[in-house]
């Protein structure tokens, strides 16, 4: 494969190039060249988001590539290509506008205070509603994922519940065999997928479980607030179904060695325990990457 050295390509044939397919084209561009001027636009908002730059950073790179029937549909559109970097400093500032409107719907956690108002689409559901709904919705995103989709799915779960025990996804998408850039997009859709099968249940609708994903969304449903344990069984089950199996169990083993606990590992059962209302509000926010549209 020819090695390209993006730093000598003017800007505006960046156009040409990312239309072709160059995911790595379109990320240097992000996170090399216009870092700093996107850091300056980042700093308006970042008092209203959640997640720092470089993950919002991450997050606008996919919403360039899958807003539209296909990758980049949004460049075709593109008149003057000598505008291309203005046209990619504005693109973020209105995408940092409009997610911070959407994350203005969804209240900060306090840790020390259960009363919390819900979120705006589900307000009047109650909780036993909203542990239905979770219940069903995780039940069938495992049942219909592949198997390294479940095993995104359920670290992403995982990571939810608790950050500071979770590996990278650089170094994930490494023992998956992916490229960081493959894994976002990965990540991408699965959340377009998972917002889907909410909307279906938020609107009285039924997935249609198997025999053996009933009896799990019957489990989380019945012991709720052990949620973690529940999910990580099955996150380590799902390791052994990856071809790449190997390789993550090695990268959990160096995390023993190097931080002197296991990635992901409900140890202390009184804090892996959740509340719905915390839980409904913590998979919304996850959730609203995959919410805008171009």
């Amino acid at each position: 494969m020819e090695i390209v050295n993006y730093a000598d390509i003017p800007i505006p044939q960046f156009v040409d190039i990312i239309l072709k397919g160059d995911d790595e084209a379109m990320y240097y561009l992000l996170h090399e060249r216009l870092k700093h001027l996107l850091f300056e636009r980042y700093q308006d908002y970042s008092h209203h988001l959640y997640d720092d730059f470089d993950d919002l950073l991450d997050d606008f790179f996919i919403y360039i590539r899958e807003s539209g029937h296909t990758p980049y549909q949004a460049l075709q559109r593109i008149k003057n290509k000598e505008a291309f970097g203005s046209w990619v400093l504005n693109t973020f500032r209105n995408y940092l506008s409009n997610r911070s409107e959407a994350e203005s719907h969804i209240p900060l956690v306090d840790k020390d205070c259960e009363k919390i108002s819900l979120l705006t689409e589900s307000s009047s559901a109650d909780g036993e509603i909203k542990i239905h709904i979770v219940s069903q919705l995780i039940a069938y995103a495992l049942q219909v994922f592949y198997p390294r989709g479940r095993f995104i799915f359920l670290r992403s779960l995982l990571t939810i519940l608790n950050e500071q025990q979770a590996v990278p996804d650089k170094q994930m998408a490494e023992a998956l065999g992916m490229s960081y850039i493959s894994y976002r997009v990965t990540l991408h859709h699965m959340r377009s997928n998972v917002k889907r099968f909410r909307e279906c249940l938020l609107n009285g609708e039924s997935l249609r479980l198997d025999d053996k994903h009933e009896l799990l969304a019957r489990h989380i449903y019945d012991d709720f607030s052990n949620l973690y344990p529940i999910l990580f069984d099955y996150y380590i089950q799902c390791i052994d179904t990856l071809k790449t199996s190997d390789a993550v169990k090695e990268l959990r083993s160096q995390y023993i060695e190097e931080r002197g606990f296991v990635v992901h590992e409900p140890s202390v059962p009184e804090q892996s325990r959740i509340s719905i209302v915390r839980f409904w509000v913590k998979l919304n926010r996850w959730l609203i990457p995959g919410m805008m549209a171009m």
